[in-house]
């Protein structure tokens, strides 16, 4: 049965003509508060909670998705069947 679920009951809340999600209450983004802290006057960006006393926040980050490259020779290519 759909009860059983979990947590549907987010999909319940109507979709903010402001910030396109769905929320219950007053958008932050339309009252100009951070989504972190609650507090206005900046973003979540920039909220001061973000920092750490050791790293600037780069440090933090994971590296990204290695990638490979493959070359052939066309003496290579032409060896293979």
């Amino acid at each position: 049965s759909q009860q059983s679920r979990g947590p549907s009951e987010g999909y319940s809340y109507p979709v903010c003509t402001t910030c396109r999600r769905r929320h219950q209450g007053e958008c932050r983004r339309a009252a100009g508060t951070c989504f972190k802290c609650g507090q206005a006057g900046h973003l979540q960006k920039d909220c001061k909670k973000n920092t750490t006393t050791s790293t600037s926040g780069q440090a933090d980050k994971k590296p990204g998705a290695l990638g490979r490259v493959f070359a052939i020779t066309e003496g290579q290519a032409a060896n293979t069947s």
